[in-house]
């Protein structure tokens, strides 16, 4: 193991406590778990997924990668589509229903933030808010 992996596995652990500690359990209006959101999240950022490429990303079995896109359709957040002629590849598409589920929890990100950053200096919010634009530079290149 080298040392960058040990420090961000040491690391990782503790910036997601701080938020866990700065945020709420669970907003009133918030009926969706982790996964859910995870789903969610998923299906909007990717054009065309189909349910073997959903069960892929989350890292799900397909039986359990199935159910939770069945439920996530039950419940309003998905909708199947087809473009092939023969109907037989199906792709999840996220409803009107989805995309508000997840503009509210933006909210409730952006209010975590707000409470995250508010004791920081102007000089400590733009670092903060920096170190976030270059980790997802560095991601976004590989994934």
């Amino acid at each position: 193991m080298n040392r960058y992996e040990e420090k961000l596995a040491d690391l990782a652990p503790r910036i997601m406590g701080a938020f866990h500690s700065v945020g709420k359990r669970h907003a009133e209006h918030e009926q969706l778990t982790m996964r859910q959101f995870q789903a969610l999240v998923i299906v909007n950022t990717s054009e065309n997924l189909s349910i073997s490429a959903f069960c892929e990303k989350l890292g799900l079995a397909a039986s359990t990668g199935t159910e939770l896109a069945n439920r996530m359709i039950a419940s309003g957040y998905f909708a199947k589509q087809s473009e092939s002629p023969d109907k037989r590849q199906v792709y999840l598409k996220v409803t009107p229903h989805g995309l508000q589920a997840l503009e509210l929890r933006k909210r409730d990100m952006i209010d975590l933030f707000a409470r995250l950053i508010e004791p920081m200096s102007a000089e400590e919010r733009q670092t903060f808010a920096e170190a976030f634009d270059t980790i997802w530079k560095i991601i976004s290149r590989y994934y």
